[in-house]
């Protein structure tokens, strides 16, 4: 009885999602990040205003967040980057996907863009991947100019890191990653920025708020977005 009114449930609230449909699927070496392309007729892409996340069931009642990184609002298309090096449900199932495989996905909690024009600074670890390069879509580089440091599970293939130059990457494998990260920001002009987005695991995004919060040349607003592991 358990388990039918387990699938009762599963099947009504699939009900409440939209439909997508996988179109590719690769893996940057080690593979352990996986840029996934999927098709979604039914979401209104060109609405966007703020940064979006969506609620992808991976499993039988279990769902993950993850962020649209970029987005053709004509063609309905949008890529998703998914780091799977632990073994979640959310891993699994990234790592499962072909082409052809039906999705479900709705709506999840939204981040606002900056209030006022000028620099950005982000830092967070790959999980807020889509989230930085989302922020990177929905603002002009002339007024927002990006600037980032992000710590990603593995030492990805160069041609990866080479399409996303105004960010810095950092393997998790490397000596005093959290370290380095901080080196790397405080070396910057922090003064100069009028925005700064911290996200990725919550831990992290509380650490890196504390610091920044502690550094008196900062005038920049920070917005904290913390993801669940």
């Amino acid at each position: 009885m358990a388990n039918l009114l387990k699938k009762a449930a599963d099947g009504l609230l699939s009900k409440m999602f939209d439909q997508a449909t996988v179109l590719s699927v690769r893996s940057w070496e080690p593979s352990t990040l996986h840029e996934i392309v999927i098709h979604a007729p039914t979401i209104a892409m060109e609405k966007w205003d703020s940064i979006k996340r969506f609620k992808c069931k991976v499993a039988e009642l279990e769902y993950r967040d993850y962020t649209p990184a970029e987005w053709n609002a004509d063609t309905k298309e949008c890529t998703m980057y998914i780091e799977t090096g632990h073994n979640g449900a959310g891993s699994r199932w990234a790592r499962s996907l072909q082409a052809g495989h039906q999705l479900f996905i709705g709506p999840a909690h939204a981040a606002p863009l900056p209030g006022k024009p000028g620099k950005i600074l982000c830092l967070g670890d790959g999980s807020a991947l889509g989230h930085f390069l989302s922020l990177q879509q929905l603002t002009n580089a002339d007024q927002y100019p990006i600037q980032g440091c992000m710590l990603m599970h593995d030492a990805y293939d160069f041609k990866f890191l080479n399409k996303y130059p105004a960010f810095e990457f950092i393997s998790r494998s490397s000596e005093n990653a959290m370290g380095v990260m901080e080196e790397w920001f405080r070396a910057t002009e922090l003064s100069e920025f009028s925005s700064i987005y911290i996200a990725g695991n919550i831990p992290m995004v509380q650490s890196l708020r504390k610091k920044l919060k502690a550094i008196p040349q900062i005038n920049a607003k920070i917005y904290s977005h913390g993801f669940w592991s």
